[in-house]
């Protein structure tokens, strides 16, 4: 019989700050790496970068913004454009994109899966459609799995070995505290941090949610928007959502509520704000198509622009948020000629840029 150790991460863990950043040395390899059939590469499990705690020279930062292009009429991604046909402003002001590529930087994904009570009922069908999302990703992405309903735990780290991951989705039903509660925004904390502490590497950062999207908290306990924001920007990763329907919980209807239908006693915890904030994108499924649902997200995800920028961050103080657009040029409108929605994240948390402080 298999055996699986887990990691739990308690509930009341503080919010910390940003503690690491790509490193521009990466890119060289990077780019050179792009010119050749990635697939066909022996990678070292991790690409390990060693960061001051405190500061990093503005040198060294790179800033890496996932985008989505959708045909507002047709509801699908528009392929096939170019590095030109982009504009990418930070704070308001034009910035020069250093590297555009679609489909070819690797993805490193983490599988957030919520196995609160209103959930577990479509676990079988969560196992086969996480299986199916593995098997769509490349050999040279990972993929980490954790899990949360009263509490967070980290079923396996980072890996590129698919059978790992698939021998733990496997045995979801032995995870301990299935139907205990959902603390959503815990377990996208725990995420979050398992992405930066894993280390820098080049490439892409996805925390894939799968969860019907229900939790609640007392109004005046717990995490706050904004602190599980931060947590999230400051990994530099992108949240998407899997939202199944129709397994509400039934306590729901139990709790008052007042006139304007706001509940008196707690406040709701979604995955959506996140999603906005990052660029991500999400769908809703009933849980017989949880499989193909969850395989389009992953095909969606390769789809994906992938655009990086040198910021220049002088007398920016650390942890503030800088601001991102991402858009088409009016030429790359016009030679479409029809309206379309640019999905990218709307910002970043700076470091700062002190002298004599070397990577």
């Amino acid at each position: 019989m298999a055996s699986f150790v887990t990691k739990r991460i308690r509930s009341g863990s503080s919010v910390g700050q940003v503690e690491s950043s790509l490193k521009l040395s990466l890119l060289g390899a990077m780019l050179v790496s792009l010119g050749s059939t990635i697939g066909a590469q022996v990678l070292p499990e991790r690409l390990p970068v060693t960061v001051p705690a405190e500061t990093i020279r503005v040198s060294t930062e790179l800033v890496v913004i996932d985008a989505q292009v959708i045909d507002r009429q047709k509801g699908e991604m528009v392929r096939d454009l170019q590095r030109s046909d982009f504009l990418l402003r930070e704070a308001g002001e034009l910035q020069s994109i250093s590297h555009f590529s679609q489909d070819r930087l690797t993805l490193s994904v983490v599988l957030l899966l919520d196995l609160s009570g209103s959930v577990s009922p479509a676990l079988s069908q969560i196992r086969e459609g996480a299986l199916e999302a593995i098997g769509r990703l490349k050999e040279t992405d990972e993929v980490a799995l954790l899990a949360f309903s009263s509490e967070s735990q980290v079923l396996q780290d980072f890996t590129r070995n698919r059978k790992l991951v698939a021998d733990r989705i496997g045995h979801l039903e032995r995870t301990a505290g299935i139907g205990r509660g959902t603390s959503l925004y815990h377990g996208l904390v725990a995420a979050a941090r398992h992405v930066r502490e894993a280390g820098q590497w080049t490439g892409r950062k996805v925390i894939l949610v799968i969860t019907d999207n229900i939790a609640w908290e007392s109004h005046f306990s717990g995490l706050s928007e904004t602190e599980v924001s931060r947590e999230i920007l400051a990994s530099g990763a992108m949240v998407c959502g899997l939202v199944v329907e129709g397994a509400l919980s039934r306590t729901e209807r139990i709790f008052l509520r007042n006139g304007n239908g706001r509940d008196i006693y707690r406040r709701a915890m979604r995955i959506d704000p996140f999603i906005e904030l990052t660029g991500g994108e999400m769908a809703r499924t009933t849980s017989a198509q949880i499989r193909p649902r969850l395989g389009g997200l992953i095909e969606n995800l390769r789809n994906r622009y992938s655009l990086a920028f040198t910021p220049r961050l002088e007398g920016t103080v650390s942890g503030q948020f800088r601001a991102l657009a991402v858009e088409l040029t009016p030429d790359a409108r016009a030679r479409l000629g029809r309206e379309v929605q640019v999905r990218a994240r709307r910002g970043y948390l700076a470091r700062d840029v002190q002298a004599g402080n070397e990577p």
